[in-house]
């Protein structure tokens, strides 16, 4: 409220210490001096003798002119406050904020974005090892705006916990893939074999019995060949147990051979035990169980193996180069072969290939068998199996 003809000063209030008078101003011209109970002012500390009753000088709101009227001295912004900045190409910035703090928040705020990004882009190819590197970056630059810029934490934030996800995720990938590949694990226990039921028990063994099985231990694989002499195609799937020289259980394996023709051969090879670096492990022996069962034609394609027309010679590079004939009349989706080599009668390696889209013929080659420490292997026999011959239903 104000207390003069010019609306100028404050109202009174209760302060005793400023004699009753309006803060920073005296009463309008002709008014009686009063102090805060209304009455005519008393010098509290006028000795007897000394002097009227003259109050205290005060600041003269009326003589002394207005009180802040928005505008300063020359006309420019409010009284005690610099103008605003009005640089070339620069908004006008709040009092007391430096343009450059907006260049630093638009920084900061671009490292985050970056951070984020590159994080969403690592966990969509995080199985590709390009991820990982993408994940890293994205940890890199969220630690720096962070750094610059502590206050706003949200996008280095999701990003970094984006991107150490997708790496975790990456590593697990990789880990299960590898446990997958190799199922097997030293110290096995019985209850991890496959044991059939007494109906496939003894459905086996009828079928086994017309089935020659030959077993080879190379240097880098257990080789097995089965010969069967059966009237109708035979599905075999085998497990290997391997045993140290405690005869405890040390390693086990399995394969499998979809479709041995009737009256045919097939062959596989079968890893021997190795830890979890991929280190050899010395073992002292082996045993293989194999399970016989008819071929479903429904799900297997019969093996037309025997009706191809294999001529073959050993190619310069060591190994053994095949011409194949398909008399048939039927297109084969997959045909997978194997080459098996002899050293005095006796398997020492074997090499994989497979053909898509067999026609009418075609021709393989098929690597020179090797050691473990991959030196060259000499042989003095070899022997090509077909173990299947697919076409894929529509």
């Amino acid at each position: 409220m104000y207390n003069n003809e010019n609306n100028q000063g404050f109202g009174p209030f209760e302060n005793g210490n400023n004699g009753g008078y309006p803060y920073g101003g005296q009463n309008g011209p002709g008014q009686p001096e009063v102090n805060l109970n209304g009455q005519p002012w008393q010098n509290p500390n006028r000795q007897p003798g000394a002097g009227s009753d003259v109050p205290p000088q005060y600041y003269n709101s009326q003589a002394s002119g207005p009180y802040y009227t928005g505008q300063g001295a020359a006309g420019a912004g409010g009284y005690g406050f610099p103008p605003p900045y009005q640089g070339a190409g620069q908004p006008n910035m709040p009092y007391g904020q430096a343009s450059g703090d907006v260049y630093d928040s638009r920084k900061n705020s671009g490292l985050a974005i970056a951070c984020l990004v590159l994080a969403i882009l690592g966990f969509l190819s995080g199985i590709f090892f390009v991820g990982i590197a993408l994940d890293v970056l994205a940890v890199i630059l969220g630690i720096i705006a962070l750094i610059q810029n502590n206050k706003k934490k949200g996008l280095p934030v999701a990003g970094m916990i984006v991107a150490v996800l997708s790496i975790l995720l990456t590593f697990l990938f990789y880990y299960v893939m590898a446990m997958d590949k190799d199922a097997s694990v030293r110290g096995i226990k019985d209850a991890d074999r496959y044991l059939p039921t007494a109906e496939e028990k003894a459905a086996s063994s009828e079928l086994m019995e017309n089935i020659v099985q030959q077993d080879y231990a190379a240097s880098r694989n257990l080789i097995l060949i089965y010969e069967n002499k059966n009237t109708q195609d035979i599905q075999l799937e085998i497990t290997v147990t391997y045993y140290d020289e405690n005869d405890n259980l040390l390693f086990l394996r399995n394969n499998y051979i979809w479709s041995c023709p009737a009256g045919g051969k097939a062959a596989v090879e079968v890893t021997l035990p190795y830890d979890k670096d991929y280190n050899d492990i010395p073992y002292s022996r082996y045993e293989v169980d194999t399970i016989a069962r008819k071929t479903d034609p429904q799900y297997y394609t019969p093996n037309y193996g025997k009706d191809f027309q294999i001529k073959s010679n050993q190619g310069l590079q060591g190994g053994v180069i095949a011409s194949i004939k398909n008399p048939t009349g039927k297109t084969f989706d997959s045909v997978e072969l194997m080459c098996v080599y002899f050293k005095d009668g006796a398997a020492i390696g074997s090499a994989y290939e497979f053909i898509s889209d067999m026609g009418k013929s075609a021709t393989v080659e098929f690597s020179s068998p090797y050691d473990v420490n991959y030196n060259d292997l000499s042989y003095d026999d070899y022997e090509i199996f077909i173990n299947s011959t697919t076409i894929y239903s529509d």
